[in-house]
């Protein structure tokens, strides 16, 4: 006599698995994801700092270098609001907004650090956050660790402090010592910030 098939309700799970199978197979289906591209507007905006950043070290007309700072702040707010609204948001746009952000001041510092407008400690003072990020992100690759690139509100104070020093470079040296202290302090902030949250998305990951 063949042996009667088992049969039960669907949806109860079977001794030894906490799941029923329907759950377990949609587990087993990759989350997808819509990839904006590349070549997005809010990706070009961010890239664009960086031309801006070599022209400022060639243009000498203060007028000039103020609309080259101008608009590079413009592009920095612009790139983000952009790509929440257009729903383009992704990976390379948030690595790509900052790290355009530190090369257009790397630049422009550097230019004024060449023609002897900017003293060395000062230069050193103004990048230590950024010298500090990208430390932390080579050494994160070296160990194969992953650190998130999300913005943190001391980070973008920071980087208001040093587009404002720029524009005192340009225009009046007399309140560059006071913004470098700002700079510095809110440096320290941004990186004690950024720290701690990283730890606890990382606390949080092996909890």
């Amino acid at each position: 006599m063949a042996r009667a098939l088992e049969t039960r309700p669907p949806n109860v799970h079977l001794p030894g698995h906490p799941e029923g199978l329907e759950t377990r197979r949609k587990r087993r289906i990759p989350i997808k994801t819509h990839d904006p591209g590349f070549l997005t507007l809010s990706n070009l905006l961010s890239l664009s700092r960086i031309p801006l950043g070599f022209a400022f070290t060639v243009v000498t007309d203060p007028g000039l270098m103020a609309v080259l700072v101008a608009t590079a702040g413009a592009t920095d707010v612009l790139d983000g609001f952009i790509a929440r609204v257009s729903g383009t948001r992704s990976q390379i746009g948030l690595l790509l907004d900052p790290l355009c952000d530190k090369l257009f001041v790397l630049l422009a510092l550097a230019g004024f650090l060449a023609s002897g407008g900017l003293d060395g400690a000062s230069f050193l003072i103004l990048i230590l956050r950024d010298l500090y990020t990208a430390g932390s992100y080579f050494l994160a690759r070296l160990v194969s660790l992953i650190i998130p690139f999300t913005p943190r509100w001391p980070g973008k104070i920071a980087t208001g402090l040093q587009f404002l020093t720029l524009l005192a470079l340009i225009f009046d040296p007399r309140y560059v010592p006071a913004l470098v202290l700002l700079v510095g302090v809110t440096s320290v902030w941004a990186i004690i910030d950024y720290g701690t949250h990283c730890l606890r998305r990382k606390w949080k990951s092996v909890a």
